[in-house]
């Protein structure tokens, strides 16, 4: 969505009313993530301890909020731009503007990466022998290690 709410903000004419309802549809599907991912973290079976020792929840928390402050000033203007559409049916916005909007939209569609890569990488936390061990399955180092006579013997 964000996405294409940047590309709809290089076409011109801006059609400033789908540019709001893709706005207020990215805001609503915020907030969706953010009540089902407070009720995983409330309502899991691995509890609250898990999410509050996991570097990698954080992570992904602070790219999630620092998305939500960058979309405030963007939202806003897109408001503000409603309401002289509706005043005035011919209105563009500043061509300054409008490159700050995109600006700001392509860095919070750029967090997105960090976020994902956050949100995989907390899926697999803890790591094991230093690193990322597959879930269920026992670090390949350490099943080495520990049955390395058998492996010698059968290599004889």
């Amino acid at each position: 969505m964000m996405f294409m709410q940047r590309t709809l903000l290089s076409v011109s004419p801006i059609n400033i009313r789908r540019v709001a309802r893709l706005d207020m549809g990215i805001g609503i599907t915020a907030l969706l993530v953010l009540v089902v991912g407070i009720g995983r973290v409330m309502g899991s079976g691995k509890g609250w301890a898990f999410y509050q020792a996991n570097p990698f929840f954080w992570a992904k928390m602070a790219c999630f909020a620092l998305i939500g402050l960058l979309s405030i000033g963007p939202t806003v203007a897109i408001l503000k731009w409603s309401k002289a559409v509706k005043a005035d049916p011919a209105f563009q916005p500043a061509p300054m503007q409008v490159r700050q909007l995109r600006m700001i939209t392509g860095l919070m569609a750029l967090l997105l990466i960090p976020l994902l890569a956050s949100a995989a990488a907390m899926a697999r936390y803890p790591f094991e022998g230093g690193r990322l061990a597959p879930k269920g399955k026992p670090d390949r180092m350490q099943f080495c290690l520990r049955h390395s006579d058998l492996l010698m013997k059968t290599a004889s």
